[in-house]
């Protein structure tokens, strides 16, 4: 991910896989558009509607580019919406600087049925 604005560089076929998504629909696209999350879908867009305040992984990404540090086992409850509707979904990650970037890792998602 790189640092602003903060939007996908690149992901591999894992990640890809688990989010249901082609290359295109990664790179260049923030966090939670990724992950679906509801709040991306909003007029203010990911990372700025108020819902994604205190969101837990977008400010351990935040933290990480600014302050270099890494943070492990990072996790939240997401709204995300899927074909049959908006769903719960656990998601944690790891974060950890690299150069200019920042390096997430998706540890656990796991999205309602």
């Amino acid at each position: 991910m790189q640092g602003n604005p903060r939007q996908v560089v690149a992901a591999n076929r894992k990640a890809l896989a688990l989010f249901e998504k082609e290359p295109h629909e990664v790179e260049s696209h923030r966090g939670g558009q990724v992950f679906d999350c509801v709040h991306s879908f909003t007029e203010a867009g990911c990372g700025k509607d108020v819902h994604c305040e205190n969101c837990r992984i977008k400010n351990a990404i935040i933290d990480t580019f600014t302050t270099g540090n890494a943070h492990n086992g990072v996790a939240a409850e997401l709204p995300v919406k899927k074909a049959n509707g908006i769903k719960s979904c656990v998601l944690q990650v790891s974060t950890e600087k690299v150069g200019d970037l920042a390096l997430v890792r998706v540890e656990r998602y796991d999205a309602e049925s």
